[in-house]
């Protein structure tokens, strides 16, 4: 592509849709890196000499997502922040979130071997009680990243989010830009816009969901995030709690708990469709990717077998 492509101008003139683009993530791992990251932020950056070449990978196996952050607040602090963290499905509240420090960059393989993300106690880690912001930054990724989310980042420095927000490596979606993942909820926003971040924080804080910014929580498969889709913008539920559980019951249907005691059952068809641009900056294009379409839902008590 041009050095003037730009991939989110580009979904954003297409009017691509951002529903059920969420990246299937079970666990978080965030290594404070100061100073420069390459496209790979974990083996182009001060971090890659301190863990084994194929670290990030071991952790993909097992779908955790580990990636760098940093913070402007610390950045003549001692030491090396890290966080973790595993991911619930709807309905069944937030995992712990953990937080340590450590001297330097050696001893981050050491302090992960320690923690077992989804246990209730952490040796050497203490729980946070508050969310963690992440907005992905990572412009030698792709330069989308870097152009949106610079200035949601200056945005948030100025308000409430300060001391939680952190700058993030790649976390999926770069058309989508600016990115924002909240933690530990691991739901997922993009096109998210300087103006408007911190009104989507708050309501987020509040138990709403931005449904215009939402891409879906990483703990459903994609067919899964968007069936939640269509049952919250059928019946207009922006209430984070709303949706308790998502289950597929074939091929392309699922059923859909809500809080109210209601069960919405959905059925979908998935295409791929050939995108006629590059869906990244340095992307070429005839990419595909998936469009979703609502077939038939009917919304009854839970229990009910629908007809």
């Amino acid at each position: 592509m041009s050095d003037s492509y730009r991939c989110a101008d580009a979904a954003d003139t297409r009017l691509e849709p951002m529903f059920a683009t969420a990246s299937q993530v079970r666990g978080w791992v965030l290594v404070e890196v100061r100073g420069a990251w390459g496209e790979d932020a974990i083996h182009c950056s001060a971090l890659a000499e301190h863990v084994p070449p194929d670290w990030k990978d071991q952790l993909k196996r097992r779908h955790v997502r580990v990636v760098c952050i940093r913070s402007h607040l610390r950045a003549q602090a001692e030491g090396v922040r890290l966080y973790a963290c595993g991911v619930r499905r709807p309905g069944r509240g937030p995992a712990p979130l953990w937080t340590r420090d450590v001297d330097s960059l050696v001893e981050v393989v050491a302090a992960m071997d320690d923690l077992r993300l989804h246990r209730e106690e952490a040796r050497g880690w203490r729980q946070v009680d508050d969310k963690v912001v992440l907005v992905c930054t990572n412009g030698r990724h792709d330069q989308c990243c870097a152009n949106r989310g610079r200035p949601v980042i200056r945005a948030l420095r100025e308000t409430r989010w300060a001391d939680r927000l952190w700058e993030c490596s790649h976390i999926g979606g770069d058309r989508f830009a600016a990115n924002v993942v909240v933690l530990p909820d691991s739901i997922y926003f993009g096109r998210v816009t300087a103006d408007r971040v911190d009104e989507l924080l708050v309501g987020l804080r509040d138990g709403r969901l931005d449904l215009d910014a939402y891409r879906g929580r990483s703990t459903l498969t994609y067919m899964q995030q968007a069936a939640e889709h269509f049952v919250r913008a059928e019946h207009g539920l922006a209430e984070l709690g709303a949706v308790v559980e998502v289950r597929q019951t074939g091929s392309r249907r699922f059923e859909v708990d809500l809080s109210d005691g209601d069960m919405v059952a959905v059925e979908l068809q998935r295409t791929l469709h050939v995108a006629g641009t590059a869906l990244t900056c340095s992307g070429s294009v005839g990419a595909e990717h998936p469009v979703y379409r609502l077939l038939w839902t009917e919304r009854g008590p839970a229990g009910r077998h629908p007809g």
